[in-house]
């Protein structure tokens, strides 16, 4: 019976604290938005390259400089931003970088 017991606390224990663990990188949901700047080019062409991850077994996607660019063909870089989306902390994670800059003739 006790072995039982135990066992049934460990659990209750590992639950609370996955959902009661540090408020601001939330259990359950997350987005946060990290803003950045680089570069001096002026513009309003914006790229955005984003990578998945679930259960912190399987990635999938570019967030990369390179892509951003590829996708958005910018020439010359003004601001670089991430986001992150999360749910149920590792679950599903989306990581994607937000590029704004100019195109280059």
């Amino acid at each position: 019976m006790k072995k039982n017991s135990i066992l049934s606390r460990i659990l209750i224990l590992a639950i609370v604290l996955f959902f009661f663990q540090d408020c601001r990188l939330g259990a359950l949901y997350r987005e946060d938005n990290y803003p950045g700047k680089l570069g001096k080019a002026d513009g309003s062409v914006e790229g955005k390259a984003c990578a998945f991850s679930y259960l912190y077994l399987v990635s999938t996607g570019d967030a990369s400089i390179e892509e951003a660019k590829r996708i958005s063909k910018i020439t010359k870089i003004r601001s670089i931003d991430i986001q992150v989306h999360s749910i149920l902390t590792f679950v599903v994670v989306r990581h994607c970088l937000i590029m704004t800059g100019e195109i280059g003739t």
